[in-house]
C-alpha cells in the first residue's frame, strides 16, 4: 500500500521513502535538535495509530511480581524526566558498506539502504523505565527486559522486540518517552510511548510499546538474536549490538557543491561508549587537524563541531574522525557486516568546488 508521508505525522515532502522508512533529504540535521520534518522515520512495517484513551502498557513476565497495564495518564502521573539523545538505527551508512567500503551486504536489507540520515538529535520527555518496572515489582531473578511494540505487521514474522540488560534498563536515563521535542510523540515516533535507550543502537528504543516482559533469561527474537549482533569477519556471530561506537559526519549533501576560497564547515560527532573528546579532519591526503568542538549539549547528545577549509577549484575529500574520552577511535576501514550494521569508519565525504 502506497502511504502519503502525512500518515506517519510528516509532511509530505523532505524524505526519501526507503520501503515503510524515511530519510531526510537534507545533510542538515540541526545543531541542538533535529526538528520534527528533518527527523528520519525507521519502521518495519506500517505505522500503527493506536487510540491513546485505549492504549494500555502491559509490564509482567516470569520475572515479575505481578502484573500491571498502565495508561498514558498513569504514565504521566509518574516523575517525569527529560533526556537530550540522539538516536540511529544500527543501518545507518549502510550504504557506504558497499559504495566506498566494497562491502557486500545481504540482499534481505538492500531496501533500507540507509545513507546518513537515519540519525537525529531531540529532546525526550517520560518517566524513567525503572520507575515503570517498579510497579510490576521485579523479583531478584530479573536479568532482561523484552520492550514489545504494536508493529507486528512486518516482514519479520513476530512483533517488534528485543532483549535490554536490566541494568541498562534501570539506567536513570533510559525512558518511556511521551513526548519528543515538547511535543506528543508523532505516530512515526512510537505513539502513545516509545522507549529511549540512550547511546545504544535504535532498535532498543521500541516504538508503539505495548508490553514489558521482565525476564530471568534472555528475551528470543530474530532481531536480538540474528540481526542486531555484532559478528567476525567470518560471520559467525560474537554479542549483541549495544552500544554505538564513535562517530562522525558532515552537515553536507553527498559530493556536495561548494564555492572556492575559505569555509566553516560543521558536523556532528557522537559516541555510545564514552563522551566525545576530540575531532581530527583531513583534506584529500593531508595531515589530520584538530577541529573545533562545540557546545556539549550533555552525555548522551551529539557534539557539533566545525572546521575551517581553503578549498581550491576541482574535486576533494574531506574526512572526518571522531576519538572518545575512553580512546575509542574512528576507524581507517569499516570491518565487514552482511547486514550492514553499525557503520563508524571515517568517511571519505566528496565535495566539487566550481
Amino acid at each position: 500500500m502506497e502511504l502519503a508521508d502525512h500518515w506517519y505525522g510528516k509532511p509530505d515532502t523532505g524524505f526519501r521513502r526507503l520501503g515503510t522508512s524515511l530519510e531526510p533529504l537534507t545533510a542538515d540535521l540541526g545543531r541542538r535538535r533535529t526538528p520534527l520534518d528533518r527527523f528520519f522515520v525507521c519502521s518495519a512495517g506500517c505505522v500503527p495509530h493506536p487510540d491513546p484513551a485505549a492504549w494500555r502498557l502491559r509490564v509482567d513476565g516470569d520475572a515479575a511480581g505481578h502484573t500491571v497495564e498502565l495508561s498514558v495518564d498513569d504514565l504521566r502521573a509518574l516523575d517525569q524526566v527529560t533526556v537530550d539523545a540522539w538516536l540511529e538505527c544500527a543501518g545507518n551508512g549502510r550504504r557506504l558498506f558497499e559504495t566506498v567500503g566494497d562491502l557486500e551486504i545481504s540482499t534481505e536489507h538492500k531496501n533500507t539502504r540507509w545513507f546518513l540520515g537515519a540519525v537525529g538529535m531531540a529532546t525526550w520527555t517520560g518517566p524513567r523505565l525503572s520507575s515503570v518496572l517498579e510497579l510490576a515489582a521485579p523479583t531478584s531473578a530479573a536479568a532482561y527486559v523484552g520492550p514489545v511494540g504494536l508493529d507486528h505487521d512486518n516482514s519479520e514474522g513476530e512483533p517488534v522486540r528485543m532483549s535490554l540488560p536490566l541494568e541498562k534498563a534501570q539506567h536513570p536515563d533510559t525512558i518511556v518517552a511521551l513526548t519528543m521535542n515538547g511535543a506528543d510523540l508523532l505516530p512515526a515516533h512510537g505513539a502513545p510511548a516509545r522507549l529511549v535507550v540512550p547511546g545504544w543502537v535504535g532498535a532498543y528504543c521500541v516504538k508503539w510499546l505495548e508490553r514489558l516482559e521482565l525476564s530471568s533469561t534472555w528475551v528470543d527474537s530474530y532481531r536480538s538474536n540474528e540481526y542486531y549482533v555484532l559478528r567476525d569477519e567470518s560471520g559467525a556471530i560474537t554479542g549483541p549490538a549495544t552500544a554505538h561506537p564513535p562517530k562522525s559526519q558532515l552537515c553536507l549533501d553527498w559530493e556536495a557543491a561548494l564555492d572556492g576560497g575559505p569555509v566553516i564547515l560543521h558536523g556532528y560527532a557522537r559516541s555510545g561508549l564514552a563522551p566525545v573528546a576530540a575531532v581530527d579532519w583531513a583534506l584529500d591526503d593531508g595531515p589530520w587537524q584538530a577541529a573545533e568542538l562545540l557546545e556539549d549539549l550533555g552525555r548522551w547528545a551529539w557534539r557539533p563541531f566545525r572546521l575551517p577549509v581553503d578549498l581550491a577549484l576541482g574535486r576533494h575529500t574531506i574526512r572526518t574522525r571522531a576519538t572518545d574520552a575512553g580512546g575509542n577511535t574512528q576507524p581507517r576501514e569499516q570491518a565487514p557486516h552482511r547486514d550492514g550494521v553499525l557503520w563508524n569508519a571515517v568517511i571519505p565525504h566528496p565535495v566539487v568546488v566550481s
